[in-house]
C-alpha cells in the first residue's frame, strides 16, 4: 500500500495549507468561543483605587499594636460611597467589602476578630500592616495586555473585557463551509421513496452539526445526482465558501466523478487515498485565494472520521485557534482485539468512561463504515496503528474523543 498517504504527512499538507481568515468586530456577548485578533489593554489601574477586601473596620496599624484594642467608631464606609472621613489616632470606620479604604486607614480588620461595645469596636486579633486592603493596580495597571491576540474568548474573558470597558472586539471570521452529498441513491429528509434500491442521507445533517461544533457556518446545499454535468454546475459554486466538502464520488467506482470533476474546476489536489481506516479515499485540494476542498468518502462513518481527523483542525486553524485538535487520551483496553489486516491504523469506534483515575475503552462490537450506529454508541475513536493485529485486555491505547 505504498501508495496511501500516511495520516500525519496528509494532516501535515492540510495545515500548511492553512491560513487564518480575515477579522470581524462583534460586541461581547457574540464573543465567546471565539478567537481574539487583537490585545486587548487594561483603560485603567485594577484596582481602581485601594479597597477592603472584608467587611470589617478600617483601623491605623499602629493602633492595634496591643491587642485587645479599643476604637472609637466614627462612620461607614460601603461599596460606592461618597463619604469622606479620615481614620486619626484611636478611631476607626466600619467597612464593607469593596469600600475605598478610608484617608488615614492602612489595614482592614476582618468582623469575625471584633466586638462592638458603646460605640467602641474591640479588636481581638493582631494583624500585619495592610491585611486585608486591595491596593490600586495590583490586578492589572492601565495600558497593560490582559488578553493577548489569539486566546480563546471563555465566559471569564468576556468578564475581563467587560471590566475594561470593552464592548465590542476584534475576532477572526468564522468559516462558511458548503457540504454536499451526491449519489443516485440518496434521500433527503422527508423525501418520498420510489426505489427499494435507495437510501436516506445522513451524511449531509451529520456534517452540519459537525461544521458547527468545530466553530464554522454550515451551508447544506443537499443532494447532487451522479451525473457529471449537473455534479459540475452545483461545484462551480464553491467559490462562495471558505472550505467546501462533498461526500461520495472519491472512491474507484465507475460513477465516482468528484476526483475527475475538481481537477476541471481548478481544484489543486494535494493527495487522494490515505493509509487509514475507514475513510481511506479522501480529497483533499486547495483552490481559490486560501480556500480548501475536501472530497469526503460516502459511506457515513467514513465521512465522520475523515471530517474529525483532518476537516476539524483545518477548520479550527482557519479561526486562529491555538489547540486545533480533538483531544487524545490513554485508556486502559476493556476486552481483547484483533483484526485480520494490520496495513493501515484504524480507529474503531469506542466506549470510553473515567474510572479510578484513569480512561477505560471498550470498542463498539460493529464497526462496518456504514453502521452509523457504531457513532452513536460511542464517544471515542481507539487507535489501532499499522502493523498491530491484536491488542489484549488490560493494554494501554490511544483514544481519541468524538
Amino acid at each position: 500500500m505504498a501508495e496511501l498517504m500516511p495520516l500525519e504527512e496528509a494532516i501535515r499538507i492540510v495545515i500548511e495549507n492553512v491560513k487564518p481568515l480575515d477579522t470581524e468586530r462583534v460586541f461581547i456577548h457574540e464573543a465567546l468561543g471565539r478567537v481574539l485578533a487583537e490585545d486587548i489593554l487594561s483603560d485603567t489601574d485594577k484596582p481602581l483605587f485601594d479597597n477592603s477586601a472584608m467587611d470589617g473596620y478600617a483601623v491605623r496599624f499602629e493602633d492595634i499594636q496591643n491587642i485587645p484594642a479599643k476604637l472609637r467608631i466614627i462612620g461607614e464606609y460601603s461599596a460606592g460611597t461618597e463619604e469622606s472621613l479620615k481614620v486619626e489616632s484611636g478611631t476607626a470606620i466600619k467597612i464593607f467589602t469593596g469600600a475605598p479604604i478610608p484617608e488615614g486607614a492602612d489595614t482592614v480588620v476582618p468582623v469575625e476578630y471584633t466586638e462592638v461595645l458603646d460605640g467602641y469596636v474591640i479588636i481581638k486579633k493582631e494583624f500585619k500592616k495592610g491585611a486585608n486592603v486591595r491596593k490600586r493596580g495590583e490586578d492589572i495597571k492601565e495600558g497593560e495586555v490582559v488578553i493577548p491576540k489569539g486566546k480563546e474568548i471563555r465566559p471569564y474573558e468576556m468578564g475581563m473585557l467587560s471590566s475594561v470597558n470593552r464592548a465590542v472586539v476584534s475576532v477572526y471570521r468564522k468559516p462558511h463551509v458548503g457540504i454536499l452529498a451526491t449519489g443516485d441513491e440518496i434521500l433527503d429528509v422527508c423525501q418520498e421513496s420510489t426505489k427499494s434500491s435507495q437510501i436516506r442521507t445522513s451524511n449531509n445533517y451529520m456534517l452540519y452539526g459537525q461544521v458547527i461544533q468545530a466553530g464554522g457556518i454550515p451551508h447544506n446545499l443537499g443532494i447532487a445526482p451522479d451525473n457529471p454535468e449537473k455534479l459540475k454546475e452545483v461545484l462551480k459554486n464553491i467559490y462562495r465558501y471558505d472550505l467546501f466538502i462533498t461526500t461520495g464520488g472519491v472512491s474507484m467506482g465507475e460513477k465516482d466523478y468528484i476526483k475527475y470533476l475538481v481537477k476541471e474546476l481548478g481544484i489543486d489536489v494535494k493527495f487522494h487515498k490515505l493509509r487509514i481506516k475507514p475513510a481511506k479515499p479522501v480529497l483533499f485540494g486547495v483552490y481559490g485565494d486560501n480556500k480548501l476542498f475536501f472530497g469526503l468518502p460516502g459511506n457515513p462513518v467514513s465521512t465522520a472520521v475523515a471530517f474529525d481527523l483532518l476537516v476539524y483542525p483545518a477548520l479550527r486553524a482557519m479561526q486562529g485557534y491555538k489547540n486545533i485538535f480533538k483531544e487524545k487520551v490513554k485508556a486502559i483496553l476493556e476486552t481483547d482485539y484483533k483484526r485480520r489486516n494490520a496495513d493501515r491504523r484504524e480507529f474503531t469506534r469506542s466506549k470510553v468512561w473515567f474510572e479510578n483515575g484513569k480512561y477505560h475503552c471498550e470498542p463498539y462490537p460493529k464497526q462496518d463504515s456504514h453502521m452509523l450506529t457504531s457513532l452513536v454508541n460511542s464517544n471515542g475513536y481507539m487507535v489501532v496503528y499499522e502493523g498491530v493485529k491484536e491488542l489484549k485486555k488490560g493494554e494501554e491505547v490511544d483514544v481519541i474523543f468524538l
